[in-house]
């Protein structure tokens, strides 16, 4: 074989396995990503709210347990999927991005901020029909709990 087609086998060669090395490790079409994550987004918060297994919570028992030790609450809570029960509405933020509710006590420092998802329409709208000092059942997501403010908890269902 003559050094011109030695030369270019050589180089087509390199061309393939670059390829395949490329593939292997991650490479692809934007279009492909993209078509993956948006399929994934599509479902909607009262989806993934049917999907979770959720603890059922009094929001007595909530608070009682923050104020008696926040660290032992956070730790029981934080990062769980919980039904919060008894909840009466203290305060809706005006932009209906979130509302705090509270137990059965009526002057106390700590509460639950539940927080809407600024997407979800459904959310916002059921806030904005709530009235203070109504009773709601809670679904939702603890994000932290905190010695000073209490619970913040994003919502998937409010009832």
């Amino acid at each position: 074989m003559g050094k011109f087609k030695t030369g270019c086998l050589g180089f087509v060669g390199i061309i393939v396995v670059l390829g395949l090395v490329g593939s292997c490790m991650g490479g692809g079409s934007n279009d492909q990503i993209k078509s993956s994550s948006s399929s994934s987004t599509q479902t909607t918060t009262q989806e993934k709210a049917k999907e979770k297994v959720y603890a059922n919570a009094n929001i007595d028992v909530l608070i009682s347990e923050a104020k008696e030790n926040a660290a032992a609450a956070n730790k029981n809570y934080k990062d769980k999927d919980i039904i919060i029960e008894d909840a009466i509405v203290d305060n809706i933020e005006s932009n209906a991005d979130y509302v705090s509710l509270r137990g059965s006590e009526k002057l106390t420092i700590l509460h639950v901020q539940a927080f809407a998802d600024k997407k979800d329409q459904t959310i916002k709208d059921k806030i904005l029909s709530l009235k203070k000092g109504q009773k709601v059942k809670v679904y939702g997501h603890v994000k932290e709990v905190g010695e000073a403010l209490g619970y913040r908890v994003s919502i998937d269902k409010i009832e």
